[in-house]
């Protein structure tokens, strides 16, 4: 493997400069000056073989060129995220069957089975995989129940309930004689904790509910046991019924190593975040806090792993932080395999110590609060990320009013540094070029070589243009590459046996992302290749979720508003809504710093009422805007971009209480579809701004790619950013 790297490069030069002297986490940023006068994206790798997290750093002879005109490279295999690649022994009916003997066993009438792992995680590792394993929908949310009303014959109903994004997705994975679909916040469905309850009371065999306790959360918990009047809700600890089935065929956990995500990325040690954390504790009145979400302790520690859960950089682990100690549990062997590197890095921290990671719920348990010290409070995560395991590890020497819910260090990391917040725009601007060099290829090789693509070879070539950047770590989520009907199902991704070819005279949407040492990029784009296939309902439905994108970005609203979210998501549909058009889905959620694509506590949807809640939108919280509309069976129209909350000077004006006033800065740099714009839905104002973002675009993206060699993409982007009028 050999990188491509000028030491006579001027850019790089001065990029190199300024991690020396530290100075990238104070450096001013200018607009479009910044991207070019700061830092050279284009080292770049040419790996034969390479892993998911790998880029080679090797310095290239200066006068090889860089060309990304390569059509014929073979294309890389892409990171799986489907454990129902691996062939199974069982069928879907044995499955079920053998479930059903355990229920049976354990006097179960209804098991659930959550998405989620014990740190419920929304992407988990495929050894977590369960409710994937036993229904076979590979969608990201949902939750599967499993009844058993005849023992002797160990029949029952499977119900696989999933929110609007998955609809489709599951109506063709599912075994309909099997399964059962249903549909989340949907008129005629009841929600599925009513199903439960409802199939637990009329069960033939056993009215006991029941489920891992680790993987279901205390909320929902909670909400079992309240209404546990005519049927009872016992958990089986330290057992799931659907590992005893999926038996040797379970993958294991990978003990991967772990590494430090340096400051130069992270801009501020663990040591000065163990203290923030410390004082919020302090004001709550709390002396444990107890960290069980990954991405929490990862950000804590400024570390990551590549190996542990697919497209997610976090590792499995626990933490334990008081007032004067704080405990990282994880499985020393992954330490063992992490080296010399690590360790050092983990003596910097003050007052760590290491623990086994199966060592934390015993550990838990041991807490005691007694006379001696009857002010000890134990702050956890919200009700909705806690296990109920965890809860109910809690000696019973503690009263509920000494338990306090709240996710400390989530609402610390939604808010970015200078530092991050600057890194985040170096892997947007990454990210950007590399739509933008995937969508010239794809267009030329649809319309000029007439070359049969498909899907998952659009996903790949994406893939491979990725990893040749410098800082590349991986996918950031499954790549969503969609023609046609299939553009309509919103989670959709194509795998390599089962992949539809582009059709260049329907709708293609591509929502793809990465992750870099600098950020996390979520990024959707829409387009017709063949112009001549562009009907006016398809401009129509593409500009009014264009116009319904720019509400959001160009909003602006004060300081400390409370229900900011349900706002700015009703903005987005507005224009949808004023054509009785709509979308099933949420707008938008937070991205992390080389962390989650799907950040919390920060998510916009009509189904999340954020006006009681910790204002989320402050300056330095970085999120997606990706409204859509979809026609089932025909084609989906998504646009989505990353924003980062910004505050206005007082120049511009402040509230009648002297709040100043938020917006966003738009960080995305890819053009829109302009073939698919009607310019007669825009007002003026739009007009010019998206005929402004395209200049920036030109202005950043045309020498560059010319030095790149890549003509194509050059004529490309001169065409996409032409002023519309």
């Amino acid at each position: 493997m050999s990188s491509f790297l000028s030491e006579k490069e001027p850019l790089l030069a001065r990029t190199r400069k300024l991690e020396e002297e530290d100075e990238i986490s104070t450096h001013t940023i200018s607009s479009h000056s910044f991207f070019k006068s700061m830092f050279n994206p284009f080292q770049v790798c040419f790996p034969t073989t390479v892993r998911q997290s790998e880029c080679n750093t090797n310095v290239h002879n200066d006068n090889e060129v860089i060309d990304y005109s390569d059509d014929d490279e073979p294309l890389p295999e892409l990171p799986t995220d489907s454990i129902l690649l691996a062939v199974s022994k069982l069928s879907p009916g044995e499955k079920l069957v053998a479930l059903r003997q355990q229920m049976r066993k354990h006097n179960i009438g209804v098991y659930i089975i959550p998405s989620e792992d014990e740190h419920h995680s929304e992407n988990t590792a495929l050894s977590d995989r369960r409710r994937e394993f036993i229904s076979g929908f590979t969608g990201s949310a949902g939750v599967a129940i499993v009844t058993l009303a005849d023992a002797e014959h160990l029949t029952g109903e499977a119900i696989l309930s999933t929110d609007g994004r998955y609809f489709l997705q599951a109506q063709k994975q599912l075994d309909h004689k099997l399964w059962k679909l249903n549909k989340q916040n949907t008129s005629g469905y009841i929600p599925w904790q009513q199903y439960a309850i409802k199939a637990a009371v009329a069960n033939n065999f056993s009215n006991v509910l029941s489920c891992d306790p680790r993987t279901l959360s205390y909320s929902l918990g909670e909400y079992f046991n309240d209404n546990a009047s005519d049927f009872v809700f016992k958990p089986l600890p330290g057992t799931n019924l659907v590992d005893l089935v999926w038996g040797s065929e379970k993958p294991k956990r990978s003990l991967g190593p772990i590494y430090e995500w340096n400051l130069k990325y992270s801009g501020e040690h663990a040591n000065e975040k163990i203290k923030r954390v410390r004082s919020v504790l302090t004001e709550r009145g709390g002396t444990h806090y107890l960290v069980t979400e990954l991405d929490s302790v990862a950000w804590l520690f400024n570390l990551r792993a590549d190996t542990d859960i697919p497209f997610a950089p976090v590792f499995f682990s626990y933490t334990i932080i008081t007032r004067s100690e704080v405990i990282l549990y994880v499985d020393h062997q992954k330490l063992e395999n992490s080296g010399s590197d690590l360790k050092k890095y983990l003596t910097t921290i003050d007052g760590l110590t290491i623990a086994e990671y199966a060592e934390f719920y015993h550990d838990v348990s041991k807490l005691q609060a007694t006379i001696f010290d009857p002010e000890l409070k134990i702050i956890l995560p919200t009700k909705e990320v806690t296990s109920w395991a965890l809860y109910d590890t809690i000696p019973d020497s503690f009263s509920k009013r000494r338990i306090i819910h709240e996710s400390i260090i989530a609402n610390l990391k939604i808010f970015k540094n200078k530092t991050e917040s600057h890194n985040a725009k170096l892997a947007q601007y990454k990210d950007s070029l590399a739509f933008i060099i995937f969508t010239s290829w794809l267009e030329h090789q649809l319309l000029n070589k007439h070359v049969k693509v498909t899907e998952y070879d659009a996903s790949q070539k994406i893939y491979s243009i990725r990893r040749r950047l410098p800082n590349f770590k991986g996918l950031s989520y499954e790549t969503i590459s969609s023609t046609g009907p299939n553009a309509a199902v919103i989670h959709y991704s194509p795998t390599k046996g089962q992949s539809e070819v582009i059709d260049p005279r329907k709708v293609y949407l591509l929502d793809s992302g990465a992750h870099y040492l600098e950020g996390t990029t979520d990024i959707t784009r829409t387009y017709l290749f063949d112009k001549s296939a562009i009907t006016n309902d398809f401009r129509k439905y593409y500009t009014l979720v264009l116009k319904g994108h720019l509400a959001v970005a160009t909003a602006k609203f004060p300081a400390g508003s409370r229900g900011t979210g349900i706002v700015l998501d009703s903005y987005s549909r507005q224009p949808l809504w004023n054509h009785g058009l709509d979308y099933v889905h949420g707008l938008g959620h937070g991205v992390g710093s080389f962390g989650l694509v799907h950040e919390g506590p920060l998510y916009i949807s009509p189904t999340i009422n954020d006006t009681d809640k910790l204002d989320l939108f402050q300056p330095g919280a970085i999120l997606t805007d990706e409204p859509g509309y979809y026609i089932d069976g025909e084609a989906g129209f998504r646009i989505e971009s990353e924003l980062e909350v910004t505050e206005f000077d007082d120049s511009f004006g402040k509230t009648k209480n002297g709040d100043k006033f938020l917006g966003f800065e738009y960080l995305t740099k890819v053009p829109f579809a302009s073939s698919l714009i009607d310019t007669t839905y825009l007002t003026q104002i739009e007009i010019q701004w998206i005929n402004d973002y395209h200049q920036s675009i030109r202005h950043d993206f045309g020498e560059k790619l010319l030095e790149l060699n890549n003509k194509r993409a050059y004529n490309w982007l001169l065409r996409e950013t032409s002023p519309i009028s």
